[in-house]
């Protein structure tokens, strides 16, 4: 005999978990293998320049979520 589920499927939020999920393994297959080239082809200090340059743009678009998520909270909260 099967059982019902306990909550009703929500695509939205499994659609969520894994575009989560896919954008977290491409950013760390990039660090893998793109920092493993690098460090392979040019060296250790070329290396560590790049993994400073891809620090340096997740920064970037982690201030920009941040900020549009601000300002969604912001507009949420005055209707």
């Amino acid at each position: 005999m099967t059982q019902k589920p306990e909550r009703p499927f929500d695509g939205r939020a499994y659609r969520g978990r894994i575009e989560r999920e896919l954008i977290i393994g491409g950013i760390l297959i990039t660090i893998v293998v793109g920092g493993g080239l690098i460090a392979l082809m040019w060296g250790g200090g070329a290396f560590f320049v790049a993994m400073s340059c891809f620090g340096a743009t997740l920064l970037l678009i982690g201030a920009l979520w941040g900020f549009l998520k601000l300002i969604e909270i912001l507009g949420r909260d005055r209707e």
